[in-house]
């Protein structure tokens, strides 16, 4: 009889085993064909920083080297900066006339915009070898691991047209970043006693747009979010009881994440309070505890130490980055009246509102109510979260790695937004970089939002959110970026403000019309058909990470946000 009552459930495991496993290749796939969307949609050189970042992928393959932030980009690089539309943003950037942005592009004639395009095709692969004369390569400041790893696709397609290579860095990119799908999966895992949450908890951040635009270009960010989630799953195993030997792995990965960015600096305290709390409440086995973490530790600076101690001698700073090495030689006095005079509520909305829909280098943004709604979302998750912290305390070591990990990078953007006041005079910072921290952000907001919430509405928590995103998503598309890379809308005169666009300027816009502009300065590949593909891919795919999501949690909503394993 018991052995009959065991196959059994060994059988009903199995196949809940078997259909988790199909939602999650589901979901990566979901994710994948969203962000390849992305990737074809955004024109090029509209991603963050992206000249500059593909120039250093450049310089990589055709030197086997390291630039310095004051290299010039490829001549490549500065050339195609005079023929393509570029960002709001990159006006600014002091480039060499006639520069065009989507705005002035699109008023073009036809002939001068078809012409611009010839020569865009026509410029040599073999300037991507050959040293421009300006602007500078500003992103060189940046950890290497990224670059050097895409230096080896690029070497291999060195013939392809600039648009082409362009499109298969970013496709690259965007694979590399839903390696964090299994990861992130994983890390909910360990937090919740069921498949449900976790299943939930992948399905909204495959939904979410600012995540979407930060991958699908080039840009380290990909890399980061990867290696930032396998820390978050590594220092989750790690604090628990009698798991120690997992601080080596996260030491290793700390170190992997110190090559890829800057920012993981932010991380090493969050690793020594983790291995403090641990040691704290290891009792009598505090040794392999100790040992343990300084073997992580060991090995995460025998990993990156090189990186820093050349930052430390070519830029005067330690991380690298520019504004840093300047705010370096600063006193500690003039720091603290400086800070006096950050704004940091601005400082701190900028971080938010960029971390939600920004809309790309040109900065575009959404109605300011879908802002004020996502920030009544985030008041719920913070009051939720003190309140969760208030019952748990110290008892729960995945709460204590989280916050850890969370507070860290948020004390890490608080330090930028000061960064950037003394270099810059501005008080800001990038929300995007949040992306990083999106699975213990991710973790906190729902075990907050599931103290809050009642209980028997806990099950719509994890839909709704997705819902959310994927609303703003779809929107943000076919209101702002669609319209405004295809010249629908524009900036008004003497703004920085663009409108969406109405619902009568898009069915009166002509589909061939769409389709013609959004293939110029495009890989070949991008013909209307694969344009159309993706599109409808994409539609799907966000319209099933919805479905996911709602499927799995209203299939388990008797047991939604009660089976916490910490």
């Amino acid at each position: 009889m018991y052995h009959n009552v065991g196959q059994a459930y060994e059988a009903a495991a199995e196949r809940v085993w078997m259909r988790v496993n199909k939602l999650l290749v589901l979901l990566w796939l979901c994710f994948i064909a969203r962000g390849s969307f992305y990737s074809a949609l955004l024109p090029i050189w509209e991603g963050y920083d992206e000249p500059s970042h593909f120039a250093f992928i450049q310089y990589v393959a055709a030197h086997k080297g390291l630039p310095v932030p004051v290299t010039p980009v490829s001549r490549e690089v500065q050339e195609s900066l005079q023929l393509v539309p570029l960002s709001w943003e990159q006006r600014l950037h002091a480039l060499t006339p006639p520069i065009y942005t989507q705005d002035s592009y699109w008023q073009l004639p036809e002939a001068s915009r078809r012409a611009l395009v010839e020569q865009e095709r026509a410029l040599p692969p073999s300037w991507g070898t050959q040293a421009g004369t300006a602007p500078a390569m500003y992103e060189a400041q940046q950890a290497p691991l990224y670059y050097w790893m895409m230096a080896v696709p690029l070497s291999l397609a060195s013939g392809w047209s600039l648009a082409a290579r362009v499109l298969l860095v970013r496709i690259l990119s965007v694979l590399l970043a839903s390696l964090f799908v299994p990861i992130a999966y994983t890390a909910a895992r360990r937090l919740f006693a069921d498949d449900a949450q976790p299943l939930g908890i992948v399905a909204v951040i495959a939904c979410m747009p600012e995540l979407m635009i930060d991958i699908s270009r080039v840009g380290n960010e990909s890399l980061a979010i990867v290696v930032y989630s396998i820390l978050t799953l590594l220092l989750l195993l790690a604090g628990e009881r009698g798991r120690s030997k997992w601080f080596v792995a996260a030491g290793v990965a700390l170190g992997v994440g110190l090559l890829t960015k800057a920012y993981f600096l932010f991380a090493v305290p969050a690793f020594l309070l983790v291995a403090l709390y641990s040691i704290w409440r290891s009792g009598g086995e505090r040794k392999p505890v100790v040992f343990n973490t300084a073997v992580g530790i060991g090995l995460a600076a025998l990993i990156s130490f090189g990186w820093y101690w050349r930052n430390h001698v070519v830029m005067g700073g330690w991380s690298g980055e520019q504004d840093a090495a300047l705010a370096s030689h600063i006193t500690l006095r003039h720091l603290i009246i400086a800070a006096g005079h950050v704004n940091w509520i601005g400082g701190i909305a900028s971080v938010l509102i960029s971390h939600t829909w920004f809309g790309g280098w040109s900065f575009l943004k959404l109605p300011r109510l879908i802002y004020v709604v996502f920030a009544l979302g985030m008041a719920a998750a913070f009051f939720g979260l003190v309140k969760t912290v208030l019952k748990c305390g110290l008892k729960s070591g995945s709460l204590v790695v989280l916050l850890s990990l969370y507070g860290s990078f948020w004390i890490g953007l608080l330090c930028g937004v000061l960064v950037l006041y003394i270099a810059r005079g501005v008080s800001a910072s990038c929300g995007w970089y949040m992306y990083a921290v999106i699975v213990p952000e991710m973790l906190l907001v729902t075990w907050a939002l599931y103290s809050v919430v009642p209980k028997r509405w806990c099950w719509i928590v994890l839909p709704g959110m997705a819902a959310a995103f994927a609303a703003i998503d779809v929107y943000g598309v076919l209101a702002l970026l669609l319209p405004y890379y295809t010249g629908i809308i524009s900036h008004l005169p003497g703004s920085d403000i663009v409108r969406p666009a109405k619902v009568l300027q898009l069915l009166n816009a002509e589909p061939h019309l769409l389709l013609d502009r959004l293939m110029a300065n495009k890989a070949a590949v991008l013909v209307p058909w694969v344009l159309g593909f993706l599109f409808v891919t994409y539609c799907v795919s966000t319209a099933v990470a919805v479905a996911v999501s709602y499927g799995v949690m209203r299939r388990d909503k008797a047991n939604a946000g009660f089976g916490l394993n910490a």
